[in-house]
């Protein structure tokens, strides 16, 4: 027996190794167009975040990758999340054009999307946001539903692109906030134009945040002069008189 490994010990070893590089390269076959395309839809999702549009149609041909990616047995938190950002992306293009049905079927989708995403990141506070507002849109406000919003604020009070959609969802249900919520969402606002971000800030307080500005204005001290002087001349530009706290009625460029 001592013999016979001796004289083809060498061969088993060299049948052994060539069996395992066969498997491997099936695996590699089998697996390399799944992270491909997984790589592809980050990028799209990245795409999307950066506030890229894309075309319904486009969208629409990524669903079988999606499909792909929320069935796998690997646990890739990054691209089960950027498959419930297309998601949601496609779920929101559908609710605008108004078809019942097919946004039943849309909604259906990122509901499994948010469900595949959070059982693989528990913590991810865009999940919960997105989480919050199909529940909303799919089955109507309840109070049980302030439970995801306040998880993603507390999962990620600092992440900035999940703080500028979320303000806007969250000003648009003000009214049905508790005091806590309430006044994250508002201190939320003021940490947006602390940062600088003019624009979206303008956005947000001449949309779902105008009904409550009263609240609003007064808080804006805490914010740099600077900031709300140019904060005040962008509202002004598009003709919104405004009072805010601190700012003469001089222009600034």
């Amino acid at each position: 027996m001592l013999d016979f490994f001796r004289t083809h010990g060498s061969l088993l070893v060299r049948v052994l190794v060539v069996g395992l590089a066969q498997i491997a390269i099936v695996w590699g076959c089998w697996t390399l167009p799944l992270f491909w395309n997984q790589g592809f839809d980050e990028s799209v999702a990245r795409e999307i975040v950066s506030g890229r549009a894309f075309r319904p149609e486009v969208l629409s041909r990524l669903k079988s990758d999606l499909d792909a990616i929320e069935q796998s047995t690997y646990c890739r938190a990054s691209a089960t999340r950027s498959a419930a950002i297309i998601r949601l992306r496609i779920a929101e293009q559908t609710l605008s054009m108004d078809k019942p049905g097919t946004v039943d079927q849309e909604f259906d989708a990122l509901r499994r999307a948010l469900f595949t995403t959070l059982s693989c990141s528990p913590a991810d506070p865009f999940s919960w946001l997105a989480l919050f507002w199909l529940s909303n849109n799919q089955i109507g406000f309840k109070s049980e539903n302030l439970e995801y919003l306040r998880l993603s604020y507390e999962l990620g009070p600092s992440e900035g692109w999940i703080a500028l959609k979320r303000n806007h969802i969250a000003f648009s249900v003000f009214e049905a906030l508790d005091p806590v919520l309430a006044k994250m969402t508002i201190k939320e606002f003021i940490q947006i134009l602390n940062t600088g971000l003019y624009m979206e800030a303008v956005e947000i307080f001449t949309g779902p945040a105008w009904r409550v500005r009263d609240q609003i204005l007064p808080l804006l001290t805490q914010v740099p002069i600077r900031n709300r002087e140019v904060f005040a001349n962008v509202l002004r530009n598009r003709g919104y008189e405004v009072i805010v706290p601190g700012v003469s009625d001089r222009r600034y460029p």
